[in-house]
């Protein structure tokens, strides 16, 4: 096993200094006085090894230092009176996300496609090579960071090392459950599944419990190790059970994928938006009476509608199993009450950053473009100010109903818990849910103002331009700033109502005289 992950390494590392040399010729300085020798000279490759083993040390410890920071951070802003206590309870949820994020026995990899693929080495001895190789190394950097942790919170011994172990068992646990869940279905856990987001949810709210004062307890940490111990152990029989790993990889890292290259991603991208076959057909009550613009919208909608409304559904069900989780947290924890109660009351701005998440806006004129738009534009008529104006309020109408539908359900939970955590003023009952409602229709209109503005896709459907990715950011950076903006619910409600209506009218201003120029097809 140690000469297998010797050879590994050593292929790893060979393919990224002839990538770095590959890249380096390319430099608009050099690609004139480097010809294809440089491949061969010997000192140069030493010289990028060093310096390709010292960065990727200092990577690795860089972003263990922060990964734990974070935690710490995190700890100190949620629960500043017992950090300890949130520090150890954080690190425990994300260890378990880490069991569905951090699975990379069935990733696709370069390094994976030329050792197994085209080297072809033995399958099941790469996995345990490369399993036990980067079990070891995160064990290394764990315990750096865990003891230096635990010293500055004073850990006992037997916590950090139930900590060190802890994330070992899972990732164990983790890749054998992934591996078991593709044998069975025939493809990741990630891709395509809702209940897969619920759970990863579900667990980051959890995360965010020490700052109602629940934390995991010290004694059901422990017994969770050693549970975890157990079932690891049985995980990795289960993994070295399997042989056909070389099928297994085969399947998964073709070349397109090992190799990362812009077509595959190009079809991934139109993957996520693709139509069905029975989505082709539309129940004629849906168009009965419908002609023009009307039609046209509602057609493309009826076909799209499982594209469209698949992530609010699954937005609007995992707000409802957080607000229920809330509600029990409510009635079965004193104090925790008037935690939410002020946070709701006092921290309105962090419904903007929430809002921004779960709006669909941006994955709607994805699908808009690569499913009719794409083809549409090559006629002059469909840019024409009156045929663009009517159509942006169709699609308008069509965005802030797939948008109003995990609004609603946030909305309605907010006044189920300012209700049962205290009540609150009945202009606050109205203004609150009203200002959650405005911020869903302000984001459905955002998004496709900047759209039909900034149309950002070419022919081969690549975004391009580089002003739409500056708005998102600009706009992800304002709602950023907005979530702990220190003002009343009801005032920053108001001011949140007075400045979507206004933006509005202006976005149809903007539309109709400068859409005609700018919604074409990006060069």
């Amino acid at each position: 096993m140690i000469k297998t992950i010797q050879m590994s390494l050593k292929i790893d590392m060979t393919y990224a200094i002839n990538s770095f040399i590959y890249h380096l010729k390319r430099l608009p300085i050099l690609k004139d006085l480097m010809t294809d020798h440089i491949y061969q000279n010997q000192l140069l490759k030493k010289l990028i090894r060093i310096l390709a083993i010292v960065l990727s040390m200092g990577r690795f410890l860089l972003f263990r230092f922060l990964y734990f920071f974070v935690i710490y951070w995190i700890a100190c802003f949620l629960a500043p009176t017992q950090v300890g206590s949130a520090f150890v309870h954080i690190y425990f949820v994300f260890a378990i996300i880490g069991l569905f994020l951090n699975n990379k026995l069935l990733t696709t990899s370069t390094k994976k496609y030329f050792s197994i693929i085209l080297f072809h080495m033995d399958a099941k001895l790469y996995m345990k090579s490369s399993l036990w190789w980067d079990l070891f190394s995160s064990l290394i950097l764990n315990s750096i960071f865990i003891i230096l942790f635990g010293s500055v919170l004073s850990f006992p011994f037997w916590l950090s090392l139930s900590m060190i172990f802890f994330s070992f068992f899972v990732r164990i646990i983790g890749e054998a459950l992934n591996l078991w869940f593709y044998r069975k279905w025939g493809y990741l856990w990630y891709h395509n599944l809702t209940a897969y987001f619920l759970i990863l949810g579900i667990l980051l709210v959890c995360s965010f419990t020490p700052y109602f004062d629940l934390f995991i307890p010290n004694f059901a940490f422990y017994g969770v190790v050693l549970i975890s111990g157990i079932c690891s152990i049985f995980s990795y029989y289960y993994l070295l059970k399997i042989n056909d790993y070389k099928l297994i990889y085969q399947r998964l890292n073709t070349k397109n994928q090992a190799m990362n290259s812009d077509a595959q991603k190009a079809y991934s991208r139109q993957m996520m938006v693709a139509m069905k076959e029975k989505d082709q057909w539309i129940d004629s009550k849906k168009i009965q009476g419908k002609k023009g613009y009307d039609l046209f919208n509602t057609i493309f909608f009826e076909r799209h509608k499982e594209i469209l409304l698949r992530s609010a559904r699954n937005f609007a069900i995992f707000i409802f199993f957080v607000v229920v989780i809330l509600l029990v947290f409510v009635l079965a924890q004193d104090g925790v009450a008037k935690n939410i109660h002020d946070f709701l009351l006092n921290h309105l701005g962090w419904f903007v950053l929430i809002m921004y998440f779960i709006n669909r806006g941006s994955i709607i004129t994805q699908a808009m473009f690569y499913n009719c738009d794409h083809a549409m534009l090559t006629y002059n008529f469909y840019r024409e100010p009156k045929v663009l104006l009517n159509l942006f309020k169709k699609r308008l109408i069509t965005v802030t109903k797939v948008n109003l539908l995990p609004a609603s359900v946030l909305a309605l939970g907010i006044l189920l818990l300012l209700y049962f955590t205290g009540g609150t003023t009945p202009l606050n009952y109205v203004m609150i849910p009203v200002f959650i409602l405005v911020l869903s229709i302000f984001f459905s209109v955002h998004y496709l103002v900047i759209y039909y503005l900034l149309q950002p896709y070419n022919q081969d459907m690549q975004m391009k331009k580089v002003s739409y990715s500056f708005v998102s950011m600009l706009t992800y950076l304002v709602t950023y700033w907005l979530h702990d903006l220190e003002m009343s619910s009801l005032t920053f409600s108001m001011v949140g109502l007075l400045f979507t209506i206004s933006y509005i009218f202006l976005s149809l201003f903007l539309v109709y005289k400068k859409a005609p120029e700018t919604f074409k097809i990006c060069s």
